[in-house]
């Protein structure tokens, strides 16, 4: 995540860098820090017998909102708090706003009797171990980990076992995906392409399928992202026949003539490689922007997960 001379001015270097995180003790007290959507989501495992639900930390913590712009948001649980901090400008500023905003907090945490236990049940009497559990990361004792291990054993098996209903998962599919073909020619006639458009069409088709087929297992994934590239195959046409409509309607083209006669106008034209470029960079910029939501969709079909000890 950070240069390792930035990684030792973090918090006295006490936190280890996994490059998809940070974790480590400082002062005592469990913490990892995640980066989430270009901010860094700070968690602190900390609890006190006089603070049920942190309640307290919670007020301390909101203050500190009030009065420093970079915390961008704060949570409190049972068992942990995390802040959400906004790092502007570049890198090397990172350290410093960090050390400034936490330093206060673990040293209001220290002052007021705050202990440490397992970020899930609160146990103070095991060893705490960072865990990396799908996408995020958690101090926990032996015992949650394994339990939440089971879970999600237990979750992967009724994925597994689910079946979904395929021609109408197909038919919500296609309906679907038609909100994003409408916004892809709407964008178009603003005079640009964009992936997003894309995205947008494979999440309604894949969302389209799970409401009408049951559920979005692996082939109902496999048949929206299908009928995706096949609505952005049209959206782009229609886009194009309704160029071609605007440019040829004064000779008596209707948009019928100019959708079913497109090849013909654009050999005449001399636009089959335009045509041609502009549906490449529609796919390629569709698939930048929507892969992760295909990837996680597929690892959702199957139940998969991962949990992890870190070193």
């Amino acid at each position: 995540m950070l240069k390792e001379s930035y990684r030792t001015q973090l918090l006295c270097g006490s936190l280890q860098d996994y490059k998809q995180h940070m974790s480590g003790i400082y002062r005592g007290y469990p913490i990892v820090i995640d980066l989430v959507n270009g901010q860094y989501a700070v968690k602190i495992n900390a609890q006190s017998v006089n603070d049920p639900g942190n309640a307290g930390l919670n007020a301390f913590l909101r203050q500190q909102k009030e009065n420093i712009k970079q915390i961008a948001q704060v949570n409190t649980y049972d068992h942990c708090a995390v802040l959400t901090i906004q790092v502007p400008g570049l890198a090397k500023n990172i350290p410093n706003t960090v050390n400034a905003i936490i330093d206060p907090v673990i040293g209001y945490m220290i002052n007021y009797g705050y202990g440490v236990g397992c970020e899930q049940c609160g146990n103070t009497s095991e060893e705490l171990y960072c865990y990396e559990i799908n996408s995020g990361h958690h101090y926990l004792c032996s015992n949650c980990s394994a339990s939440i291990e089971n879970s999600l054993q237990a979750h992967q098996q009724d994925v597994l076992s689910a079946k979904s209903n395929l021609v109408p998962g197909l038919v919500g599919a296609l309906l679907g995906s038609l909100i994003g073909c409408a916004l892809w020619i709407v964008i178009y006639k603003l005079g640009y392409i964009a992936g997003i458009a894309g995205a947008v069409t494979a999440i309604c088709a894949m969302k389209g399928y799970e409401l009408l087929g049951g559920c979005l297992d692996r082939k109902g994934v496999i048949g929206s992202v299908i009928i995706m590239l096949v609505i952005i195959y049209i959206g782009n046409k229609v886009a194009w026949s309704w160029e071609a409509y605007d440019a040829l309607k004064e000779y008596g083209y209707t948009f019928s003539d100019c959708f079913r006669g497109l090849g013909e106008i654009l050999k005449a034209s001399d636009l089959v490689g335009g045509y041609c470029t502009d549906l490449v960079i529609g796919y390629g910029l569709t698939l930048v922007c929507s892969y992760k939501n295909i990837i996680n969709a597929f690892r959702a079909s199957k139940g998969s997960y991962k949990i992890s000890k870190m070193n």
